[in-house]
């Protein structure tokens, strides 16, 4: 059934941009060199493979590039694919009009290469991973892709408060100096041990 199901998804997602790349896995199906949204997708264990004129592609891999959560259900011996619903608002100011009511003053888009800036992000959350600590921040990367701003962590029991949640957070005087597309991302992990998955991204364009 695993595969079945992987295989379906690699098919809906993948078609077209999966290649051989010469190299073989056990020394019977190929290796493919498979692209996601421009970026090269790197698995090595296993790794993307050609089987039976299909690109299968590991679940773990390919579920974290989209913003998913793999976990498994010992009990049941099921493998659950979770992806949180992300809505992403950078402003230049958001007021909170009443209790969970807010306004947008202005969406903050476009930026002059060299200008500081304060602004505000707004982020809706559904859908998220049950987690007693569901931990999240905010990154910015600038277009050379290095993090240009971090904010503290923030913890967040979803078993205790349920999967959505909003979560407006204030960057105070940021320089943008190169020009570009800084990526404003929100990242996320379950509990302490996890590595960080990128789960939603908006952007600034400086010119």
């Amino acid at each position: 059934m695993k595969r079945k199901v992987l295989i379906l998804l690699t098919s809906l997602l993948l078609s077209g941009v999966a290649i051989a790349s010469g190299d073989t896995y056990r020394g019977k199906y190929p290796v493919a060199s498979v692209e996601l949204n421009g970026n090269p997708l790197q698995s090595n264990n296993p790794p993307p493979i050609v089987m039976d004129g299909t690109t299968v592609v590991p679940l773990q891999s390919i579920a974290e590039k989209l913003g998913a959560f793999v976990m498994s259900d010992e009990e049941d011996g099921k493998t659950i694919v979770n992806k949180p619903n992300i809505n992403m608002i950078v402003a230049s100011a958001i007021e909170e009009t009443s209790k969970k009511n807010y306004c947008i003053v202005s969406p903050f888009m476009v930026i002059d290469k060299g200008s500081k800036a304060s602004f505000d992000i707004f982020i809706d959350v559904d859908n998220a991973p049950k987690s007693d600590s569901l931990v999240f921040k905010i990154v910015i990367r600038n277009p050379s892709g290095a993090e240009e701003y971090v904010s503290y962590p923030q913890s967040y029991s979803t078993i205790r408060n349920g999967t959505a949640f909003l979560y407006t957070h204030n960057v105070k005087g940021m320089q943008f100096k190169e020009a570009g597309d800084y990526k404003v991302q929100l990242i996320m992990k379950l509990g302490g041990n996890e590595e960080y998955q990128v789960v939603g991204e908006n952007a600034i364009h400086s010119r």
